[in-house]
């Protein structure tokens, strides 16, 4: 098995570019599983104090407020057409104690019936129902010369349940998860060159996450608590951020992200299916680059981009296969079970119409995954001698059409295909077509 020492190097090395790009772009020569809730304050940070969007209530409170709600056709290829749709929200009433200091308490949530498949860090599970809540008060407070700086602490509980195809209620699904945690972000706004408006964000997130349903395999056989709660995790998050924008022409941003899980009870396997007295480490790296251009003209606004994304996961784990027989010699064992790289392309395009508050707007996104020392099996159970891949395409046509100021038609044709050379579907089902169907409203306040 590899030293996992080397290979953290190697992606430090490979990383190392993009890191030395995020310190210095400020000057004038010159970035499983997503965290269960990215930067809390994203949605309220603006260049300005206070953030925009929000609406006086008072001389001292304000709201921000934005919902949509979908009416979807969802259509698996070889299964029946799914009705269902979706609600999301967010709502975030804001405390003004002065000009730079505010008390912000956000809800956040989403639900949504449609037919999806979703990772347990092994294969695609297939899915009907979710929804997700998160509650996170934070208090923002601005300083330094113009309220250039700004500091938010937060601090955040997430619960999620599930709906599987089979019959089940909110309350029983085996991935239900609860984070529990708290965060911290750092913006810098003026960081200006070349006539565009450029902002840095750094931040850093703790939670803690809880599968209250899920019981695992060996515990329930052995009944001796091995292993007894081996989903849950401590997990910690860091991330800096740079974007320059323009109202019209060239605008560029940059993310790197590194997350670090700590396994609770999940104990490692060696060569000899025997587990060891380490728990399970993950390391997730990410590096995504975004650029687009805007040509405004007499008759709407052209919008042109590109989104890359560059990941990197690095596990200590390995994985013991028994084959389902009683004979050793047949056993076989993949170090390293969890590591991959994969990367994602997505361009897009959008005209928004000058005479006709129209949007329409297209996007096409190609991901592949490459296992480092996974192997893919043949349909009958047995190992190949070739690494597992997987690929997802996804077209996505869009239309919005503006009411009012704050309300808006939306109209969305969906296409997910997903392909894989694991072609054991005996549990997993990693070649699927999905096509959705969606007409809905939003509204901002």
């Amino acid at each position: 098995m590899k030293s996992h020492r080397v290979y953290n190097v190697s992606w430090l090395l490979t990383f190392l570019p993009a890191l030395l790009f995020l310190c210095f772009m400020n000057k004038p020569v010159q970035a499983e599983e997503p965290p269960s809730k990215e930067s809390i304050a994203e949605e309220l940070q603006t260049e300005e104090a206070p953030p925009v969007g929000y609406e006086k209530i008072t001389d001292r409170l304000m709201l921000i407020a934005h919902f949509s709600a979908f009416y979807t056709l969802s259509d698996l290829h070889g299964s029946d057409t799914l009705s269902g749709g979706a609600i999301n929200g967010l709502i975030a009433p804001t405390y003004k104690f002065d000009d730079k200091t505010f008390l912000i308490l956000m809800y956040d949530g989403q639900y949504y019936k449609k037919r999806e498949f979703y990772s347990d860090d092994i294969g695609p599970k297939e899915r009907s129902e979710f929804q997700r809540h998160t509650i996170t008060p934070m208090v923002r407070i601005d300083f330094g010369k113009e309220s250039r700086y700004s500091i938010t602490p937060s601090f955040f509980y997430t619960a999620t349940y599930n709906k599987d195809i089979e019959p089940g209620g909110w309350s029983n699904g085996l991935y239900n998860y609860r984070d529990t945690g708290a965060g911290i972000d750092f913006d810098m706004r003026k960081l200006d060159f070349g006539g565009g408006d450029g902002a840095l964000k750094l931040g850093a997130q703790y939670y803690k996450r809880r599968y209250p349903n899920y019981t695992s395999l060996l515990d329930l056989a052995a009944g001796i608590g091995i292993e007894e709660d081996e989903k849950d995790y401590h997990c910690v998050i860091t991330r800096a951020r740079y974007n320059w924008t323009q109202k019209t022409g060239f605008s560029w941003g940059a993310e790197y992200a590194l997350l670090y899980k700590d396994l609770d009870d999940k104990k490692v396997v060696n060569s000899n299916g025997v587990l060891t007295s380490r728990e399970q480490r993950d390391y997730l790296h990410s590096l995504d680059l975004k650029c687009w251009y805007i040509l405004d003209d007499v008759d709407g606004r052209l919008r042109v981009g590109l989104d890359l994304n560059n990941s990197l996961k690095d596990s200590n784990q390995n994985y013991y296969d028994g084959m389902g027989t009683l004979d050793p010699s047949n056993d076989v064992f993949l170090p390293d079970f969890y590591d991959y790289r994969s990367y994602r392309i997505r361009p897009n395009i959008s005209y928004t119409l000058e005479l006709l508050p129209l949007t329409p707007s297209l996007s096409y996104s190609y991901q592949k995954t490459d296992y480092t020392d996974r192997r893919a099996k043949y349909s009958t159970g047995g190992y190949k001698n070739d690494k597992q891949w997987e690929t997802m395409e996804v077209i996505e046509l869009k239309f919005r059409y503006d009411l009012a100021e704050n309300w808006g038609l939306l109209a969305q044709w969906q296409r997910i295909i997903a392909r894989s050379n694991n072609d054991d579907e005996s549990v997993y089902q990693y070649d699927y077509k999905i096509a959705n169907y969606s007409v809905g409203v939003s509204y901002k306040f």
